[in-house]
């Protein structure tokens, strides 16, 4: 059993030191088309000025295809907005069948249930 449990940890170290590895050599999103800039060299103002219209047909291109989920995120809005209605017509729905049941009066007063005089209890 104590081998079992030797095995299991190196495992799981195994896996959190393979994650922090990947964790190093991950590239995310825009990195992988943007370009980055070569400041040192003051003769490449042409090479800058492609590099940077390149950029930006590339930033346009993601913002266009970001421009097209403004409706869908509207359309859920309205969802959720309908939904609310909804669940608000439920609620008052289940409190009006609760007060058919149980008469829509105040609650019915218990007496003896607690003591009246908590002064003079033990604690």
């Amino acid at each position: 059993m104590l081998t079992l449990v030797n095995i299991l940890i190196c495992f799981f170290i195994f896996l959190i030191l393979y994650q922090i590895f990947l964790a190093n050599n991950v590239i995310e999103g825009l990195e992988t088309e943007y370009k980055e800039y070569n400041k040192d060299d003051p003769n490449n103002a042409l090479i800058l000025a492609q590099q940077n219209a390149g950029n930006i047909s590339f930033l346009k291109e993601r913002m266009d295809s970001t421009q097209g989920m403004y409706q869908q995120v509207q359309d859920l809005s309205g969802n959720v907005g309908s939904l609310q209605i909804q669940v608000n017509d439920l609620i008052q729905a289940q409190k009006e069948y609760t007060d058919q049941l149980t008469g829509g009066g105040e609650a019915p007063e218990i007496t003896g249930a607690v003591a009246e005089d908590t002064d003079n209890l033990d604690t």
